[in-house]
């Protein structure tokens, strides 16, 4: 990410996973965060049952106008895989996207989490989906990864860095309020750099 102006303003997109889903409404990653960091305007644009295809198109509404230190956060594709929508296809479609956004704002992508057991008794997906949702889940978390590492685009890994362990969720699928405590901080230090004050310019620099 290579932004031409300080960051200001950070523009959340995503499913229930950024809308908070799970939690009390200020209990969420994105309002954590936005307290912590008061020098960053946060936006949070999460809504519940989103597929990939659709936080991308809502994204652009954004894209078509940015404005000067504007940062763009997707994170997608849980509602897919859970509801059988074609791997690879997904996959193509956010890459697509994905390398034209990236083109024309900074983004940082987000991972999503795993699954537990719980998930199924809530209703979120059946015992016989269950390994295969996860293994998907995996499969697309290292596909992000190498999508961002080609692009040279921040990733916020909530996959990695969330313990499988339902005291941190509330249904098996989202979060409950201390999982969203461990998502935003992860997050934290890649946000704490942004909202940083610029170093001032040396002596010796503005002599030059």
């Amino acid at each position: 990410m290579h932004p031409t102006s300080p960051i200001r303003a950070v523009q959340c997109w995503g499913d229930s996973l950024t809308a908070g889903y799970g939690a009390a409404p200020s209990a969420g990653w994105v309002p954590r965060l936005s307290r912590r960091f008061p020098q960053l305007a946060f936006y949070n644009h999460g809504v519940c049952g989103r597929f990939f295809s659709d936080i991308l198109a809502d994204a652009w509404t954004v894209v078509h106008y940015p404005a000067e230190g504007e940062l763009l956060f997707l994170m997608g594709g849980t509602n897919d895989i859970l509801c059988g929508v074609r791997y690879d296809a997904l996959c193509r479609a956010v890459e697509q996207e994905i390398r034209a956004l990236a083109a024309r704002i900074p983004v940082v992508l987000g991972v999503p989490l795993l699954t537990t057991r719980a998930s199924i008794a809530a209703g979120w997906q059946q015992e016989w989906q269950y390994e295969g949702t996860n293994g998907t889940l995996r499969r697309y978390g290292d596909f992000l990864r190498a999508l961002a590492a080609e692009l040279a685009l921040p990733v916020l890994d909530f996959q990695a860095a969330f313990p499988q362990d339902d005291a941190f969720y509330a249904d098996g699928v989202h979060p409950n309020g201390e999982g969203y405590a461990r998502m935003a901080g992860t997050a934290a230090p890649f946000f704490a750099a942004l909202a940083e004050p610029p170093a001032p310019p040396r002596p010796d620099a503005e002599k030059a």
